[in-house]
């Protein structure tokens, strides 16, 4: 388990002592053909016109973990073969609807949901207020999807069963709701759920924390960063 800034034990003693107790908690580890999915990285977190803004030291973590683990995965690619390369993957939130009818009972919960609509005047559903070293370029692909998990009502699954994935290296915004929702649904479709600490922010630590935990103690691994870019580095095509 992470011991980073992002996940600290000290936090909270009750979810250590459930994620560190190795009789109740198991390493899935890594597999052997990984790909890298990224959860609503967009301006309805990063604009300061946001009412959904994250508060700037979260934000600077998770850009510069994705950095790391974009950076890492891109210098790999000019030397791999086109179907051997690791896949990276925008998962967006996105409404086409003028009223958000696609969102279904989404809208009626939280008036928040208007954000993430195609007609947005603000365009929070894209990327231009984040660091352009996380923008995603012409061999990533976008996926849009209408609930937290990146898997619920798209064609992820399909997808990564035709590249041969078996591991997803996770993370995004926020952590207690697509991270925790996309960990879970990894896990029961067969793909090994990774979520990287600091590459995962939510609006209060406590709540980002928890879920980090409670992911690590019954759907996936958390791990570090270094962790994480040390095993895309090194992982053999």
């Amino acid at each position: 388990m992470a011991t980073t800034a992002a996940l600290d034990p000290s936090h909270g003693p009750g979810y250590a002592a459930e994620c560190g107790d190795p009789s109740r908690t198991k390493k899935l580890g890594f597999g052997k053909r990984p790909a890298v999915l990224l959860l609503d990285m967009c301006d309805a977190y990063f604009s300061p016109q946001s009412p959904l803004v994250l508060d700037q030291d979260t934000l600077d973590r998770v850009s510069k973990a994705w950095s790391e683990i974009l950076d890492t995965v891109r210098e790999r690619r000019p030397n791999a073969a086109a179907d051997k390369d690791i896949p990276i993957i925008y998962a967006q939130t996105f409404y086409t609807h003028p009223k958000c009818r696609d969102a279904g009972l989404a809208m009626l919960k939280n008036d928040h949901t208007v954000f993430f609509q195609a007609q947005h005047p603000q365009n929070l559903t894209s990327l231009s207020m984040a660091p352009p070293q996380i923008h995603p370029n012409h061999n990533d692909s976008i996926l849009k999807k209408k609930y937290p998990s990146a898997f619920f009502g798209t064609n992820l699954s399909t997808q990564l069963a035709a590249m041969g994935v078996d591991t997803l290296i996770i993370g995004g915004l926020t952590t207690s709701l697509n991270v925790r929702a996309t960990a879970l649904d990894a896990m029961q479709s067969g793909f090994r759920p990774i979520v990287v600490a600091e590459a995962c922010g939510d609006r209060v630590r406590e709540l980002h924390w928890a879920n980090l935990m409670d992911v690590g103690a019954k759907y996936g691994d958390v791990v570090g960063v270094e962790e994480a870019a040390s095993y895309l580095r090194n992982v053999k095509e």
